[in-house]
């Protein structure tokens, strides 16, 4: 029996035979306990007259109240009935409607429990002090903001690992995560112990608020607004301009997608609303679309309050030096929950909206394209931009600084300071890598760094990009340092006419993502897929999926078919095809190379003097 005013963390939820079962631990021993509730039904909603209770909600999309049957659901809703929120979890159901919040503390009074999360005078204080002033301009947020604050920061209890129904026992950390993640997204903890499926998290939480506040949950079609689009458009690329670059300063946008969904108000229940009023705000670039100014969104101010837990109190506090389990989980989860917020909104049933998606990227490409305009207005040489990251060559601090102040009382959007780089090299592609003042290189979307490029490629390039670092400190450092590539590149030539280059450094491994029955049909087959043919003549049958190695050989012919590569277990080192691989290694170099006006001369005599 539960004694009246027992405290309890609710960790878990169950349904089976008509009834649900909460699973808690007490909070004075830790012991689990577990309490039934008799007289719950799962049920969905009907806009048909069926035999069940009339029940009022609230349509999402334009406020109206509906009166609908709430009808006892036993298996699946008829498929000819209008129905809603059939396909929610009992045992989530029954916690929506009842107010409960897994992980975090419940009182059992006069027969059932209620949410225990008070803040003490401290942590209210702390939070008015960060967050007060969002209560008068935007209540929405402010709400969600208080109550996610109240949840995380409650203390997470030391429930020995006996006692708790996970599949594992793990480190402190996944517990941690795992506490924490059941009390933001509403899960079981046995649903949150190392599952990072955030699409639930974000349908939990959105469902938690519309149970809460009496919203019908919209069903797949109704979200996506009639709109059939499998695709939205994506992110603005700006350049790059090749060539090297000395003092180049990265800005980066905290959060661009979640901050513009939180500050433009881009929500299911906003875009395309039926305000006349509103028709006049559209969408930068989409004129079909426009926002709602007549309510704030409910994912909008979802997201926004996630956005600002984050970046205003947990990331700083995960920063110091001795912070605590609970801040630094916050932190990790949060980010999770934001980086996720656009994609669900494309390709998650249930959650994909595309028109809401594509104005998700049409105010970050907005927003993008105006810090590159006003950069270039200041004077401030962008050199490249990418989805929410700008590049200026040396500029002056103060103007940067300027950009910053700027863009934030623009667009109420962070940009700051990602990084500096001493040197960066920028290809003619999306692909760059700098050197920053520790030394240490950063490299993005080369192929030669790619995990797919022979190890030996890799290493190679690694050696130069250590000599590079070297001339870091100033353009004529960095101008000597150049001179002494050709002598690593010439050595590693040396080394792969020479075949003394392991075959295991040579190989290449690339996963099958066509099914290898079907493509074996072709008379001419991709190097993959030779590889595969002989590992199947070998008794080996490679599946869609699996990644397969192979080496560059001299061609040969078999059973009617030309090979220029097998399989490394199939190979031998005399059988390399060393010229090739030279040529590659060229290639791929030459991305690097050729922004620093180096050439490489692909003749097997000379490579003395390919620094022009």
């Amino acid at each position: 029996m539960v004694s009246e005013g027992q405290l309890a963390w609710l960790l878990g939820g169950s349904y089976k035979l008509g009834q649900v079962t909460l699973s808690l631990i007490t909070s004075d021993d830790l012991e689990p306990i577990e309490w039934t509730d008799r007289n719950f039904q799962p049920y969905y909603l009907s806009a048909e007259e069926r035999q069940g209770e009339p029940i009022k909600k609230l349509d999402l999309f334009t406020g109206k109240e509906l009166t609908l049957q709430k009808v006892t659901l036993r298996g699946k809703p008829p498929s000819d009935d209008k129905a809603w929120e059939g396909d929610v979890y009992p045992a989530l159901s029954y916690a929506y409607d009842k107010g409960l919040r897994f992980g975090v503390l419940h009182r059992f009074t006069s027969g059932g429990w209620t949410l225990h999360a008070p803040l003490s005078q401290g942590q209210d204080s702390k939070f008015e002090e960060l967050f007060g002033q969002i209560q008068r301009t935007d209540p929405l947020k402010y709400s969600i903001l208080k109550e996610e604050y109240a949840y995380i920061t409650q203390s997470v209890p030391k429930i020995p690992e006996a006692k708790l129904n996970l599949p594992e026992a793990g480190l402190e950390e996944d517990y941690y995560n795992a506490f924490l993640l059941s009390r933001i997204a509403n899960l079981p903890l046995t649903r949150t112990y190392r599952n990072y499926s955030v699409s639930d998290w974000i349908r939990s939480m959105l469902n938690t608020y519309y149970r809460a506040h009496n919203i019908l949950i919209p069903n797949p079609e109704e979200l996506r607004l009639g709109d059939k689009r499998r695709q939205v458009t994506g992110a603005l690329a700006i350049g790059p301009e090749p060539g090297t670059y000395f003092n180049m300063h990265v800005l980066d946008y905290e959060s661009l997608y979640p901050g513009c969904i939180d500050v433009f108000n881009l929500s299911y229940e906003t875009i395309k609303c039926p305000h006349l009023e509103c028709g006049s705000n559209q969408v930068p670039g989409q004129p079909q679309l426009h926002v709602c100014t007549q309510r704030r969104g409910i994912y909008s101010a979802l997201v926004g309050a996630l956005r600002d837990l984050r970046l205003r109190l947990y990331k700083p506090e995960a920063k110091k030096g001795e912070a605590d389990s609970n801040a630094l989980a916050a932190s990790r989860l949060l980010k999770l929950f934001l980086v996720s917020c656009y994609g669900v909104t494309i390709r998650i049933h249930g959650l994909a909206s595309p028109l809401l998606g594509e104005a998700i990227t049409a105010y970050g490409r907005h927003v993008l394209q105006s810090t590159w305009d006003l950069a270039k207005r200041m004077d401030l040489r962008p050199k490249y931009s990418d989805t929410d990251s700008l590049f200026l060559d040396n500029p002056a601090e103060e103007e940067t600084w300027k950009l910053i102040q700027e863009v934030g009382s623009t667009f109420r959007l962070q940009l700051a300071y990602d990084r500096v780089y001493s040197v960066c090299v920028l290809s003619t592609i999306k692909a760059y890598f700098g050197i920053l003042p520790t030394g240490q290189p950063e490299v993005k979307g080369l192929a030669i760094a790619k995990s797919n490029s022979p190890r030996f490629f890799q290493q190679t390039f690694q050696q130069c990009l250590t000599q590079l670092a070297g001339g870091r400190h100033s353009p004529a450092d960095f101008e000597t340092a150049k001179q002494q590539l050709p002598n690593i590149v010439a050595q590693a030539v040396r080394r792969l006419r020479s075949k003394s280059v392991t075959l295991n450094d040579l190989e290449y491994q690339v996963e099958l993502r066509e099914e290898p029955a079907e493509k074996l049909k072709s008379k001419r087959l991709a190097q993959p897929y030779q590889a595969a043919w002989l590992l199947e003549k070998q008794g080996k049958r490679p599946d869609r999926g699996d990644t397969i190695g192979f080496v560059k050989v001299l061609p040969f012919r078999s059973q009617g078919r030309q090979f220029t590569v097998k399989p490394t277990s199939q190979a031998h080192q005399n059988e390399i095809d060393a010229e090739d691989y030279v040529l590659s290694l060229f290639s791929s170099l030459s991305q690097v190379f050729e922004p620093m006006n180096i050439q490489l001369k692909t003749k097997a005599t000379s490579l003395s003097d390919f620094v022009r």
